[in-house]
């Protein structure tokens, strides 16, 4: 099916479409656009109805030929879990996730809807199990992004976890390594951690560069729209206004590396699985020296994501500004998606 993959972020919007060529991509079009205020969280019609007119401008911009949609679920709007449970029977599945889901999710279930993916098989205490990945997505945002999508005269054909997508786009499928994500947004840093191309842990964490922007505002006495300009032109560079703005995001840093932290040592202490591959992805990801400071601070090497590692580097790639390129990894990973 000709489809491509929509990426409504809280300050970028943007769009991939890809050909598959065997067991590789070829880019056909992309693009991106600044988003509103609030993004698709607003619940203001007239918010919505200019969303949807910027995203059918830049669809209109970057010549997509088809309405075809899949479209990404904010990470931090959705709860998510990994869970253990016996070998079962779909039924007996069906049933048990529901009885998990009430201990896990914090609103009714009658307000969310419940999707999984079986992700793997243990052996614990002598038994086989199954581990799920489990996740509810509030009804209210679906509706949403449906009517922002039918508004712009688009087929949204299906909505996926950011945090799928952007696995898919950085990790070939077989590839065996442990490997932790961190996708940092605007409003959250998403957290995956993954075992031959499967997603074995998944944790959102409401810090992110928002954060690093105020704290760049209130460290440097600035307002929020300097203190974005000096983010991006500084980033964490040490060398840069006398180390003031590293100085200014160390607070912030040292709250991402401590959540870090403690999903590495479970993973290396209870798991046995110690993560020696850390990729980095995300809008915020482009900061100056934002890498190399997390590195330090984790004692792991960390590499920046390239969301075309499986597409094939012509013309088109290579236009893409490096700064821009880990902003692509969702809308990548939704065009890459499987669809029967």
């Amino acid at each position: 099916m000709d489809f491509f993959g929509l990426d409504i972020g809280s300050y970028k919007i943007k769009i991939v479409k890809l050909a598959k060529i065997g067991s590789q991509y070829r880019l056909l079009s992309l693009g991106n656009a600044s988003s509103t205020s609030r993004g698709i969280l607003s619940d203001i019609e007239s918010d919505l109805t200019n969303l949807t007119t910027i995203i059918k401008k830049l669809h209109q911009e970057t010549k997509v030929n088809t309405k075809n949609v899949v479209c990404s679920l904010p990470q931090d709007q959705v709860f998510t879990q990994v869970i253990t449970l016996p070998k079962l029977s779909e039924d007996e599945l069906n049933s048990a996730l529901k009885w998990e889901a009430e201990r896990y999710v914090p609103i009714p279930l009658s307000e969310v809807t419940l999707t999984h993916q079986i992700i793997g098989q243990i052996n614990e205490g002598g038994k086989e199990k199954i581990e799920v990945l489990l996740a509810a997505a509030p009804n209210r945002l679906i509706d949403r992004i449906l009517t922002v999508l039918k508004t712009a005269g688009f087929n949204p054909i299906s909505l996926e976890l950011e945090i799928m997508a952007v696995a898919r786009s950085l990790i070939a499928p077989e590839n065996p390594e442990v490997t932790m994500i961190i996708d940092l947004g605007a409003k959250a840093t998403d957290i995956a951690v993954l075992e031959k191309g499967q997603i074995i842990f998944v944790r959102s964490i409401a810090t992110a560069g928002e954060a690093l922007t105020r704290a760049v505002a209130n460290g440097l006495g600035l307002n929020i729209n300097q203190a974005e300009a000096y983010k991006k032109a500084y980033g964490a560079d040490p060398k840069k206004l006398e180390g003031k703005m590293m100085t200014s995001l160390m607070p912030i840093i040292n709250v991402l590396v401590s959540e870090i932290e403690k999903i590495i040592q479970f993973f290396q202490l209870e798991k046995n699985k110690p993560i020696n591959r850390v990729i980095l992805s995300g809008g915020t990801a482009s900061l100056l020296e934002i890498s190399a400071l997390l590195a330090k601070n984790l004692n792991v090497e960390i590499q920046i994501g390239d969301p075309f590692s499986q597409v094939l580097k012509d013309d088109l790639v290579k236009k893409i500004p490096a700064q821009d390129i880990p902003l692509y990894a969702i809308a990548t990973g939704l065009s890459m998606k499987e669809i029967e």
